[in-house]
C-alpha cells in the first residue's frame, strides 16, 4: 500500500472516530470538514497515479476514500481474483445509497433471501396458491410441480445487471444462495400434493421434486440464454445441514421450540424426514454438477464452524459428498456469525486449515461481528466497542491474507453480511447461526447508519490503524485450598472456611444471584455454589436457555483459544440435568447434588480430574457461570466469576485462574 493511500486512511480513520463518538445522525464538525478536504485532495492525487479510471462520485456516501473491493481482491489482499462480497436484499433495494456503497466498494453480491425456496414459492409458506400446481417435464416423464416466483430475486439481479452492462470494469458478481436447506423451505413442499396436512411424500418422489427445483433454479440464472447468464460465480448448494447439538447431520428431531407441522420450521429438518439419510445432500450436488455450468462454484455453507465438534461433522458431510459418484464440491462456506474476539482467531486458522485439507476452495461467506458482552449499547460505550470490533476484523483478514500466501490453502474471498449496520439481520431476536437477543444495538458491519467507513474499515485496509491490545483480557486469581465432601447435598463442615466467591459480572441481563465455594483434593474439583433466583424454568429445549448451573474447568491452565483434551464444560440445571461440553467431560467424571431453597436452588458437585494430578501450588484455568432464564422459557442472560465475554463456552482462554494450596 502506497504512503498517500496509507494518509488517506488515518486521516479518514481519526474523522470517523470524531463520528462515532458525536454518535449518529449528527452533522459535521469543522475540524472533520476540514480533515475531509485535505483527505479529498490526498484520494484525488493518488488516485491520478494508482488507478486506471477515476473514481466515480455516488450520491450520499463517502467518495473521497479507497475501494474495498482495490484492496481486498489485490495481489496484496487475498488476490486479484478474490472475491470481496456483501449480502443485498429487499430492505437495502429501495435504498440507494446502500446499492452506491455496493457499486464502489464490492465486486460481489449475495441475495439475503431472494433466492431461497420460501421466496421462490412467493411467501406461499401455509399452502401453494390455487391453481398453481401444473404439469412439467423432467427426463421424459411428467410431473406436477409449484409454480416458481422469480420476480422479488429478478428485481435485484436486475439492478445489478444494468451496472455490470454500463462498467464492465467493475463488474458485480453473484453468489446463488441457497438450493437445499432446511429453513424457510415451506413444509408443504415435502407432503403428497403439495398439502401439509397430508403424508409425507416417498423419498423417489423428492428426489423427482429436488432435480426439478435445482435444474429450474440453475437453467433460468445460469443456463444458455439466461439474461443473467456469467454473472453468477457460485452457488451454495447445501446450507446448515450439520446440528450444534450433536456434530452429527441436522435431523427432524433437532431441539428447538418449532415443530414439523408448522409452515417453515428454523430447527427440525423435513428433508432428513422424508430421506432419514443424507441423501438428499448427495443427491442436491449431484444435481447441482449435471445442470450448472462448469465454472459456476459449488459450496456447502455453514455456521458455527469453528466448534470443533460440528467442524467434524462438517468435514464428514464434505467427504461424503466428494466420495459419492456425479457430485461435485468446489468449497466450503465458513459463514463467519462472529462475536467480537469469539472464536479465537487461532480457532478459525484451525478450522480453516482442516477444510483446505478437504475442500479446494474456503471463503467466509456470510461475516458479521456481535457486539462483545462490555458493550451496554450506550453512545459513549461505542468508540470502544468500534475499537475492539476494528482490531478483531483486522486479525481475521490479517489472518486470510497469511492463509492466501501458503501452498495448498485456497482462500477465495470473503462476504461480509450486510452493507450497513441498520439492515443487519442481527438487529432483531434470532437464535439460528448467531444470531442476537434483539435487545440490545449491533455495530456488525463495515459502514454505520449514517453510510460512513467505520474503524474496522480502515482496520481491513491498514492493519497499523488498530490497537490490538485492546483485545487482550485479564482474568481474575483465586486460591482453591485442599478439602473433601461428601456430594449429598447435606453442605457438611468441610465447606465452612472455604473462601466465598461473587459471581458478580451480568452478560446481558439478570436478576438472579449466585455466591461460590471451592475445594479440591487428589481425586475431585469441588464445587457448591448457591443461587438465589425468584424464578426457576427449564421449559426450553436448549439445556444452556434452562436455569442452571455450568462450570470449565481448564486442567492443564494451556489457555489455548479452542477446547483440548482436557477442557470442560459441566452444567446442572436446577432439577439435577446434566449436559456436557468437552472429550473428556462425562457423567462418570462427576458427582452432583441439587436442593430448593427458600428463594432459589444449591449444587454442590465435585468434577474428576482426568489429566493431572493436583498438588499443592498446582494452577489451573476456570470459569463458574449461572444460566438465568424467564418465566418465558428462554435464558435473559449469565452471572459470571472470570469471563466478561460470555464466551469461554468456546474459547479457554476467557478462564479465570486458580491456584491449589494445602
Amino acid at each position: 500500500m502506497s504512503k498517500k493511500i496509507k494518509t488517506i486512511i488515518c486521516a479518514s480513520l481519526a474523522a470517523a472516530m470524531m463520528v462515532s463518538m458525536c454518535g449518529c445522525g449528527t452533522g459535521s464538525t469543522g475540524s472533520e470538514n476540514d480533515v475531509k478536504e485535505e483527505v479529498t485532495e490526498a484520494v484525488t492525487e493518488a488516485t491520478e497515479e494508482t488507478s486506471e479510471e477515476p473514481i466515480e462520485d455516488f450520491a450520499g456516501i463517502e467518495n473521497d476514500i479507497p475501494e474495498l473491493r482495490s484492496v481486498m481482491a489485490s495481489a496484496d489482499g487475498l488476490g486479484e481474483d478474490a472475491i470481496c462480497g456483501t449480502c443485498f436484499g429487499m430492505n437495502e433495494f429501495y435504498d440507494g445509497y446502500v446499492l452506491n456503497l455496493i457499486k464502489k466498494h464490492f465486486n460481489a453480491v449475495t441475495l439475503e433471501n431472494e433466492l431461497k425456496m420460501d421466496a421462490m414459492f412467493g411467501y406461499n409458506n401455509d399452502a401453494p396458491p390455487s391453481g398453481s400446481i401444473h404439469e412439467e417435464e423432467l427426463n421424459g416423464e411428467k410431473i406436477m410441480v409449484p409454480t416458481l416466483d422469480h420476480s422479488r430475486a429478478d428485481g435485484v439481479l436486475d439492478k445489478i445487471k444494468e451496472w455490470n452492462d454500463a462498467h464492465p470494469s467493475k463488474f458485480i458478481k453473484i453468489r446463488g444462495h441457497v438450493l437445499v436447506w432446511h429453513s424457510q423451505a415451506p413444509e408443504w413442499f415435502f407432503h403428497k400434493d403439495y398439502d401439509k396436512s397430508k403424508d409425507y411424500v416417498s423419498k423417489e418422489e423428492m428426489d423427482k421434486r429436488q432435480e426439478w427445483y435445482i435444474k429450474t433454479l440453475l437453467e433460468y440464472y445460469t443456463g444458455e440464454g439466461s439474461k443473467y447468464q456469467g454473472m453468477f460465480y457460485g452457488w451454495d448448494v447445501v446450507n446448515e445441514a450439520i446440528s450444534d447439538n450433536t456434530g452429527s447431520y441436522r435431523t427432524d428431531t433437532e431441539p428447538g421450540n418449532d415443530q414439523l407441522s408448522d409452515s417453515t420450521h428454523g430447527s427440525k429438518s423435513s428433508w432428513w424426514k422424508v430421506y432419514g439419510s443424507n441423501e438428499f445432500i448427495i443427491n442436491a450436488f449431484k444435481y447441482a454438477n449435471k445442470y450448472a455450468p462448469a465454472d459456476l462454484e459449488l459450496y456447502y455453507n455453514d455456521y458455527n464452524e469453528c466448534d470443533a465438534k460440528k467442524s467434524q461433522g462438517i468435514i464428514e458431510l464434505i467427504n461424503a459428498v466428494k466420495a459419492a459418484d456425479g457430485t461435485r464440491i468446489d468449497g466450503f462456506g465458513m459463514q463467519g456469525h462472529y462475536t467480537v474476539n469469539a472464536p479465537s482467531v487461532d480457532q478459525i486458522e484451525t478450522a480453516a486449515r482442516a477444510y483446505a485439507e478437504v475442500v479446494d476452495k474456503v471463503m467466509l461467506t456470510e461475516l458479521d461481528v456481535k457486539v462483545s458482552a462490555l458493550f451496554d449499547g450506550t453512545k459513549d460505550a461505542l468508540p470502544a466497542e468500534y475499537a475492539r470490533q476494528a482490531a478483531y476484523y483486522s486479525s481475521i483478514y490479517e489472518l486470510f491474507k497469511r492463509l492466501k500466501n501458503e501452498d495448498g490453502i485456497n482462500v477465495s474471498g470473503i462476504t461480509v453480511w450486510g452493507v450497513i449496520d441498520t439492515y443487519s439481520w442481527l438487529q432483531s431476536q434470532s437464535n439460528v447461526g448467531g444470531g442476537a437477543s434483539g435487545t440490545i444495538l449491533q455495530c456488525p458491519l463495515l459502514f454505520d447508519g449514517d453510510y460512513k467507513a467505520k474503524p474496522c474499515f480502515w482496520a481491513i485496509l491498514d492493519p497499523t490503524t488498530v490497537d490490538a491490545s485492546i483485545l487482550e483480557v485479564k482474568r481474575p486469581e483465586i486460591t482453591i485450598t485442599k478439602g473433601t465432601a461428601t456430594i449429598d447435598g447435606s453442605v457438611e463442615d468441610a465447606w465452612n472456611d472455604r473462601e466465598e466467591i461473587p459471581l458478580d459480572i451480568i452478560v446481558q441481563k439478570s436478576d438472579a444471584t449466585c455466591t461460590a465455594k471451592l475445594m479440591w483434593d487428589e481425586e475431585y474439583l469441588y464445587v457448591l455454589m448457591d443461587v438465589k433466583d425468584a424464578t426457576l424454568n427449564d421449559d426450553s429445549e436448549n439445556e444452556w436457555e434452562q436455569d442452571s448451573i455450568e462450570v470449565f474447568i481448564d486442567e492443564n491452565n494451556a489457555r489455548s483459544g479452542s477446547y483440548d483434551a482436557d477442557d470442560k464444560q459441566y452444567r446442572v440445571s436446577f432439577n439435577d440435568k446434566h449436559s456436557f461440553n468437552g472429550e473428556k467431560c462425562l457423567e462418570e467424571n462427576m458427582q452432583a447434588a441439587v436442593v430448593i431453597t427458600d428463594g432459589g436452588y444449591m449444587v454442590e458437585a465435585a468434577f474428576k480430574w482426568t489429566d493431572i494430578t493436583p498438588a499443592d501450588g498446582t494452577e489451573i484455568s476456570l470459569e463458574l457461570q449461572v444460566n438465568d432464564a424467564s418465566s418465558a422459557g428462554s435464558r435473559t442472560g449469565t452471572l459470571s466469576w472470570a469471563d466478561d465475554t460470555g464466551t469461554c463456552y468456546m474459547n479457554p482462554s476467557m478462564l479465570g485462574h486458580a491456584k491449589l494450596s494445602e
